[in-house]
């Protein structure tokens, strides 16, 4: 696993929120535009980057697994340089804390995302602006999600398989 985790580093650490769910997540690079990551994914204030962790990711809206919006969000990963492809893992202090926030990302996102046959969208803007400069997919283990995962990163996916995880699709709007 440690080999993994190298060949995929952690890109961002914090908490994706969804109504009054949270669960502490890594999320690891798989492919495409690194940058696209770091520009979309909210930062720890810089003055206590030690001391704070970044505001949580907060799903917002949803999207339907069907196949007319599936193909939309395909369009966006043919490009490498358009999109950044990552998964997000639970983590936590200990090894209780992880368990804790596996069960959170399974119970509040994961289920509820499942059973909404959907995905959950972040819009994010950059900062000073309000227009939305990126959009973040957020896909539960599906078909879809297994399918890209499977091409990508076979390997991460054998071990994440039972572990919950979410696969975060990055792109410029």
């Amino acid at each position: 696993l440690l080999e993994l985790l190298c060949r995929y580093p952690v890109v961002w650490q914090g908490l994706v929120a969804l109504k009054n769910d949270t669960a502490a997540v890594q999320m690891h690079y798989l492919s495409g535009n690194s940058r696209l990551a770091e520009a979309s994914l909210p930062q720890a204030p810089a003055a206590q980057a030690m001391a704070t962790v970044p505001p949580p990711l907060r799903i917002a809206q949803r999207m339907k697994l069907e196949q007319s919006q599936l193909e939309g969000v395909v369009r966006r990963m043919q490009c490498e340089a358009d999109h950044c492809l990552l998964l997000a893992l639970p983590c936590g202090r200990d090894p209780l804390d992880v368990h804790a926030q596996t069960r959170a990302l399974k119970n509040g996102f994961i289920n509820y995302l499942q059973q909404k046959q959907a995905a959950g969208i972040i819009n994010v803007a950059r900062p000073g602006s309000v227009q939305p400069s990126y959009v973040l997919h957020i896909f539960p283990p599906c078909d879809f999600a297994q399918e890209h995962l499977a091409r990508v990163s076979p390997d991460l996916l054998d071990s994440a398989a039972d572990s919950g995880h979410l696969m975060v699709v990055v792109a410029s709007v």
